[in-house]
């Protein structure tokens, strides 16, 4: 079936929330506020829409959603802003899919069209690492929540987007709630 890439517009709220407590429902490590935590990260100063997407594969269902935020990568003699993900989500029957591969694409085109050196996620290691993630203390750069061992990758967006950025990362408020 064929799915549209969009940005997310408020019609689309609903649909995804229920789209993001569905997915993160049976995921262990859930503490079930990745809703809330959406919410938040849509009223922090840095909040760009065009980084928030939805898939559809009619105009008024949603089955996958992804956002990226500008997070800091401070090093001792330098900032450099890239791009957290999180979350991203699959409707539970449209997991397995590709989906989820498709909108973390599209995402990464608009990342690299607006000029972000690199993509940051915390997450399963053998999913991101099939579309290019590596751990991210191969650039040197360090996540200041506790992560488990090989869970906090990057992408860069671009070739030597990362030389010389190694850093530890300050997220946005609404992440030191999840």
């Amino acid at each position: 079936m064929k799915l549209s890439f969009e940005t997310i517009q408020p019609t689309d709220f609903d649909q995804v929330d229920q789209l993001v407590a569905d997915a993160f429902a049976p995921v262990p490590q859930s503490q079930g506020q990745e809703v809330g935590f959406l919410h938040q990260l849509r009223t922090t100063f840095d909040y760009q829409p065009t980084f928030e997407m939805v898939a559809k594969p009619s105009i008024d269902q949603v089955v996958g959603h992804g956002i990226l935020t500008p997070v800091t990568v401070r090093g001792t003699q330098h900032t450099t802003t890239i791009l957290a993900l999180a979350p991203l989500a699959v409707k539970p029957t449209w997991q397995g899919n590709g989906v989820g591969s498709q909108l973390l694409s599209e995402l990464e085109v608009r990342a690299r069209l607006a000029g972000y050196p690199a993509v940051s996620v915390v997450g399963d290691p053998n999913y991101y690492g099939q579309r290019g993630y590596v751990m991210a203390e191969e650039f040197s750069i360090h996540n200041p929540r506790l992560v488990p061992m090989g869970n906090h990758l990057i992408k860069p967006l671009n070739a030597g987007a990362l030389a010389h950025v190694g850093g530890m990362l300050e997220y946005p408020a609404p992440f030191a709630k999840i």
